[in-house]
């Protein structure tokens, strides 16, 4: 019972986070977008943001297997704040940067799709198909 209602908030304020993402970034405000973000990296890691960055994406996959078992949930909610944050590098027009969020959210999708089921796997289908696109990364239907 604890652990599904950690998850639900959890879902919630990642959610929230995006939404408000998104809404900085729509309102030409990439600097706000990269800030907010740091809240949701820390909640979905329990790690300094800084840490998570200095990581390549496969680095964060073995992070997010402890224990041996992918978390799926966290995987494709990290890479999201990860490609809104791409979207926000790029605003800013800071292309390395962007480009490597991208390629860890590419790694965490990569890793947690063939673990994932039903909506979870058709969210990180979506996702990957954005990210080989180059679209933007995160949807308003958050």
């Amino acid at each position: 019972m604890y652990e599904r209602d950690y998850i639900m908030r959890l879902i919630t304020q990642v959610g929230q986070v995006l939404r408000a993402m998104l809404h900085a970034l729509r309102e030409q405000r990439p600097d706000d977008a990269l800030e907010t973000a740091r809240d949701a990296v820390l909640a979905l890691t329990d790690a300094d943001p800084a840490l998570v960055d200095a990581m390549t994406g496969e680095g964060l996959v073995t992070f997010l297997s402890a224990g041996g078992r992918i978390d799926v949930l966290r995987c494709r909610m990290l890479a999201e704040v990860l490609l809104a944050r791409a979207d926000a590098h790029d605003a800013l027009d800071d292309p390395d940067r962007a480009d490597a969020d991208r390629d860890r959210a590419r790694a965490l999708l990569d890793a947690a799709a063939p673990e994932a089921e039903g909506e979870e796997a058709e969210r990180i289908e979506a996702l990957l198909a954005t990210v080989s696109a180059g679209g933007a990364a995160v949807e308003e239907d958050r």
